[in-house]
C-alpha cells in the first residue's frame, strides 16, 4: 500500500539536495522522508524537474544586448558556446530521464542505439555551430586587420605630419627664443630709461618742494607781520574809540546838566509867571513894585532866551559830536572790514600753499614707494 505524502515536502528536500550538489532520486528523497520509494513520489519528482526547468531560461540567447558582459568578443563566443553545449548536455539527459520514466518497457539495447543517435546528432551540430562561430570569427579578425591596416596607415601619414609639425614648431621655438632675447634686452634698456627719469622727476619734485616751502615760510611771515599790524592799528583804533566814546559821554552829562538847568528856569519862571499874575491882581496896589518886577522879568526873560540860545547851540554840538563819532566809528568799521578781508586772503593762499605742498609730498611718497 502506497504511504501518503506532502508534495510541499518533496520539493523542499529536492531542492535542498540540488542546492547542495548531490544527485536528486527518489531513493534520497524517500531515504530524507523515511518512508519507501513509490510511483507516486517518481511522479511528484518529475513535476518538480518539470518546475525547475521552467525557472530556467535555457532558450533565452547571451547575444541580447541586455545581458551581454563588458569581455572581449572571443571571450564572449566561447562562453556562448560552452553554455550551448552545456544546455542541449542538460535537454539531452532530461529527455533520457523522462524516457526512462514514461518507457519502461522498451528494450535496454534499443534505447540505448537511440541514444547514441540522438547524442551523434547533437554532437554534428554543436560541430556544425562551432564551425560556423569560428568562420565568423575568421571574418571577424580578417575585417580587424583591414582595419589594422588601414589605421596602421592612417598613423604614418599622422606621424610624417606631426614630424613636419614639430620642424615648423621648432623653428618657431628658435624665432621666440630670439625675440625674447631681444624683448629681455628692451626690457633693461627701458628699465635703465625709467630709473633716469624717476630720479629726475624726484630731483624735480625736491626742487618744487623748496621752493614751497620757501614760499610758505615767506607768507607765513608776511602774515605774521600783518597780524602784529592789525593788532597794532585794533590797539589804536580801540583807544581812539575808547576817548570818543567817553567825549560823547562827557557831552550826554553835559547836555543832562543844561536841561536840568533849562527845567528849574522853567520852574522858576512859571513860579515867577504866577507871582506876576498875582501881582497883576495888585497892579493898583504898587506900580513901583510892578515896574520893578516887569524889568526883572524882562531880564529874566533875555536870560532864559540866552539861555535857550547855549541849549540850542549845546545841542547843535553834541549833535555835531556825535556824527562825528557815528562817521569815525563807520570808518573804524570799514578799516577792520577791509582789514579782514586781507586777513582771509592771505589766510586762503597760505592754505592752497598748504594743500599743494600736501599733495606734492604726496606724490614724492608715491614716488619713493615706487623705487
Amino acid at each position: 500500500m502506497e504511504i501518503p505524502f506532502d508534495a510541499s515536502v518533496v520539493h523542499q528536500h529536492a531542492s535542498r539536495l540540488l542546492l547542495e550538489g548531490n544527485k536528486v532520486t527518489v531513493t534520497q528523497i524517500a531515504d530524507a522522508m523515511q518512508i519507501e520509494p513509490s510511483d507516486g513520489l517518481q511522479a511528484e519528482l518529475e513535476r518538480w524537474w518539470l518546475e525547475v526547468e521552467g525557472q530556467v531560461p535555457f532558450r533565452k540567447s547571451l547575444r541580447s544586448d541586455y545581458h551581454r558582459p563588458e569581455v572581449p568578443e572571443t571571450v564572449y563566443q566561447s562562453v556562448q558556446m560552452i553554455w550551448d553545449n552545456a544546455l542541449k548536455d542538460a535537454r539531452l539527459e532530461l529527455e533520457l530521464a523522462a524516457r526512462n520514466t514514461v518507457d519502461t518497457s522498451t528494450n535496454d539495447q534499443g534505447l540505448s542505439s537511440d541514444d547514441e543517435l540522438y547524442l551523434s546528432r547533437t554532437q554534428i551540430e554543436a560541430l556544425e555551430d562551432s564551425n560556423q562561430r569560428m568562420r565568423n570569427q575568421m571574418m571577424d579578425r580578417d575585417t580587424s586587420v583591414k582595419n589594422l591596416e588601414a589605421e596602421r596607415a592612417m598613423l604614418r601619414s599622422n606621424l610624417q605630419s606631426t614630424e613636419s609639425n614639430v620642424g615648423d614648431l621648432e623653428r618657431l621655438l628658435a624665432q621666440a627664443r630670439g625675440d625674447a632675447e631681444q624683448a629681455a634686452s628692451s626690457r633693461d634698456e627701458a628699465k635703465k630709461q625709467l630709473d633716469q627719469r624717476m630720479k629726475e622727476e624726484i630731483l624735480r619734485h625736491q626742487e618744487g618742494m623748496n621752493k614751497a616751502e620757501s614760499k610758505l615760510s615767506y607768507y607765513r611771515h608776511q602774515l605774521d607781520k600783518l597780524r602784529d599790524e592789525w593788532g597794532k592799528k585794533e590797539g589804536a583804533l580801540n583807544a581812539r574809540l575808547q576817548d570818543m566814546q567817553a567825549q560823547v559821554a562827557r557831552n550826554d552829562v553835559t547836555n543832562d546838566t543844561q536841561i536840568r538847568q533849562i527845567r528849574s528856569q522853567d520852574e522858576e519862571l512859571k513860579r515867577f509867571r504866577g507871582e506876576i499874575t498875582n501881582q497883576s491882581r495888585n497892579v493898583s496896589a504898587s506900580n513901583t513894585q510892578i515896574l520893578a518886577t516887569n524889568n526883572r522879568l524882562k531880564r529874566l526873560e533875555d536870560e532864559l532866551q540866552l539861555r535857550e540860545a547855549e541849549i540850542k547851540e549845546s545841542k547843535k554840538r553834541g549833535l555835531l559830536d556825535k556824527a562825528d563819532s557815528t562817521r569815525r566809528e563807520t570808518e573804524l568799521r570799514n578799516l577792520m572790514k577791509d582789514k579782514d578781508t586781507e586777513l582771509n586772503l592771505s589766510l586762503a593762499k597760505v592754505s592752497e600753499l598748504q594743500r599743494i605742498m600736501i599733495a606734492r609730498e604726496e606724490e614724492i611718497r608715491r614716488l619713493t614707494a615706487k623705487l
